[in-house]
């Protein structure tokens, strides 16, 4: 006779606390993080290294945009390359630039504002605009 034969075929005893529901049992195992907040914090500097200072553009620039904008119509495909401010120090503006396909919604010029059906981007944040609409030849 072994050392457990007397309970090695018994039924295990219940338990007097109610059984943990798998959702919560999984954070029994997530890690732990001993300094709360800090790898936001790393992330969130990482960041803002990673921001520019906006870009002048050029008068001639500028009238290609200009020219750009008064071509689009509702509807137009644009691939659009803005800038969003993250951060405003004194005079100098730092964020960072945006690339994104969206459909034209309307060009607002009383509002200096392109309308684009996920965003609603100013005049003056637009660096650069591209699609088929200009490839016409009618924007050079």
């Amino acid at each position: 006779m072994s050392r457990y034969d007397d309970i090695l075929h018994r039924e295990r005893p219940a338990s007097k606390h109610p059984k943990m529901d798998l959702g919560n049992r999984a954070k029994i195992f997530a890690p732990f993080s001993a300094l709360r907040g800090f790898d936001i914090a790393v992330l969130t500097k990482a960041k803002e290294k990673s921001l520019m200072p906006r870009a002048e553009l050029s008068e001639d620039m500028q009238l290609i945009l200009e020219r750009k904008l008064g071509h689009l119509s509702p509807g137009d495909a644009v691939t659009i390359t803005h800038f969003s401010l993250q951060k405003r120090i004194g005079d100098y503006e730092v964020g960072s630039y945006i690339t994104e396909t969206d459909r034209v919604e309307a060009v607002d010029v009383e509002a200096q504002v392109l309308v684009l059906t996920s965003a609603f981007i100013p005049f003056m944040d637009i660096y650069d605009l591209q699609g088929e609409v200009f490839d016409h030849g009618a924007t050079e």
